[in-house]
């Protein structure tokens, strides 16, 4: 995951010119940046329209029930309203501030995110140029599978499904994805299966809140997805650290 595991070389079904599949380096940043920009432009711009849309509408609210006490504060007399109105527009303040917080750091994630977790990912590389990659989140209970992109001259060529192969084998616990409804077979054909909301632990809902059922998401249908992993057993862990490359 952090550039230990050894890269692995995969040739074209129609030539011979060898792809590289390896963990990310820091000199990928860029390359993996630019990718996500092309990721969320070609798959993701209704659904961050809809997020930022609807979390700036929030905000909005926000600045308008501002305003609203602020004009009440100047035309009351009273002092037992006006010390509520005070006392009412610091709340609405910092819910304001967590909103914008929020917002915030979701824009960061979206324009330079790779720059931060660029060592989560997985790359496929040509002639020294990076064609593809993807992402695995590992948490506590299980794992999450993002940004899974490869440039539109190099698909349908098996590198979406060897990527995603390669981070199943990686992960030491279930993994879970979000995707649009087009996508669904070729998971599927990868061992996921479609989970509903519902159905999900509660530690995958809290790192896909922001894609739960809403009505924010207006129109837009996302399904749940999961691969379960199957356990390592001692003897199976003895054979891979037998195996493993030594330095």
């Amino acid at each position: 995951m952090n550039g230990t595991t050894p890269s692995s070389v995969i040739r074209s079904m129609s030539t011979s010119t060898p792809f590289v599949l390896r963990p990310a380096q820091p000199q990928d940043k860029w390359a993996i940046q630019r990718m996500l920009w092309q990721f969320t432009w070609d798959e993701g711009i209704e659904l961050d329209i809809r997020l930022f849309g609807y979390a700036f509408f929030r905000l909005g609210l926000v600045g308008l029930a501002l305003w609203l006490q602020f004009q009440w504060r100047q035309s009351t007399t009273m002092v037992d309203v006006e010390f509520i109105l005070v006392v009412t527009s610091v709340a609405t303040v910092g819910l304001g501030f967590y909103l914008a917080s929020l917002v915030t750091g979701q824009l960061m994630m979206r324009f330079c995110g790779a720059l931060i977790n660029w060592s989560r990912f997985r790359v496929i590389e040509k002639d020294e140029a990076l064609v593809g990659c993807a992402l695995l989140n590992s948490y506590t209970n299980h794992s999450e599978l993002a940004y899974v992109f490869v440039q539109s001259q190099f698909r349908h060529q098996g590198w979406g499904s060897q990527i995603v192969q390669t981070l199943i084998q990686e992960s030491s616990e279930d993994v879970y994805l979000a995707c649009k409804p087009q996508v669904v077979p070729f998971y599927q054909q990868l061992g996921f299966s479609i989970q509903p909301w519902a159905d999900l632990p509660a530690g995958v809902k809290r790192c896909f809140r922001v894609f739960r059922p809403h009505p924010r998401l207006w129109k837009f249908k996302l399904n749940f997805m999961r691969c379960p992993v199957a356990p390592v057993t001692p003897s199976e862990a003895t054979h891979l650290s037998e195996s493993a490359p030594r330095s």
